[in-house]
């Protein structure tokens, strides 16, 4: 048993059941990919290349493997003096993918691996309510948004993550000057502003941007607001309001898509 891995399990609320499936698993085989994984610049290929090695149908020594190099991000979160705060949110990434997992195949699992390595290289950080990934697009750095699944998309909210990424990477990662805030989502898709009633949050978070361009047949939304694959829209669950207004929505023929929006202060 690792306790070490168990403890982080701990402190990022991982449910027991799967915590010690992984504090059991010897990652001794794949060790020598803890150092790139911490890497921006190797991270994503080498997760690549243990994805593609197999013999994990459930994802649960990937998510070993990584949950170990997120030990070893822990210790470069303290010697930037980054609070353990951050990164503990910021892990938390981990407990909302394993729990997703459940929701849409009946049992623990991982699989996305193909995310979190960014969160191990200390490229993307949960400041309050938001993700921050710090990108280079078409030879300029930007901050990109994401919106965990979790997010309290209040005004308040919004705006200390707003201003908390400003002076965190002002302070933490001086050298990297961007040029703006972005955000690519079907949360910016200007159809559901037809849909959401005055106060949603949803349109809390629209009112912060500028759309740049759509996607109209992006089909992004479907995973997020249904969390699984049904086999026609008929059988779409109506668990929410967003639910019922989209399924109606898709029902008489409409699309939701995707937008690209710029982040402009209110």
């Amino acid at each position: 048993m690792n306790h070490s891995l168990l403890a982080l399990c701990q402190d990022i609320n991982i449910p027991r059941e799967i915590a010690d499936e992984v504090a059991t698993i010897d990652i001794t085989p794949m060790a020598q990919y803890i150092d790139s994984l911490l890497s921006s610049e190797k991270a994503k290929i080498t997760y690549e290349h243990v994805a593609s090695l197999g013999d994990d149908p459930r994802g649960v020594k990937m998510l070993a493997l990584q949950l170990t190099a997120a030990l070893h991000s822990r210790a470069i979160y303290v010697q930037k003096g980054i609070s353990d705060h951050i990164f503990i949110d910021t892990m938390k990434c981990f407990t909302r993918f394993v729990c997703e997992h459940l929701i849409q195949f009946d049992h623990y699992g991982f699989d996305r691996g193909w995310w979190t390595w960014q969160q191990l290289s200390l490229n993307l950080f949960r400041l309050g309510t938001l993700e921050f990934e710090m990108k280079i697009k078409e030879n300029k750095n930007i901050l990109s948004v994401h919106i965990p699944s979790d997010a309290v998309m209040t005004k308040a909210d919004l705006d200390t993550s707003y201003q908390w990424a400003n002076n965190f990477f002002a302070e933490y990662f001086p050298d990297f000057k961007y040029e703006g805030v972005y955000c690519d989502t079907w949360l910016l898709a200007p159809v559901l502003k037809e849909m959401l009633k005055p106060g949603s949050k949803i349109l809390n978070f629209m009112a912060d941007y500028s759309i740049l361009s759509t996607n109209p047949d992006a089909k992004d939304f479907m995973m997020w607001v249904y969390m699984k694959e049904y086999p026609d829209i008929d059988s779409l669950r109506e668990n929410t309001s967003l639910q019922r207004d989209i399924k109606k929505h898709l029902q008489t023929g409409g699309k939701v898509g995707t937008a690209l929006g710029q982040y402009i202060a209110n």
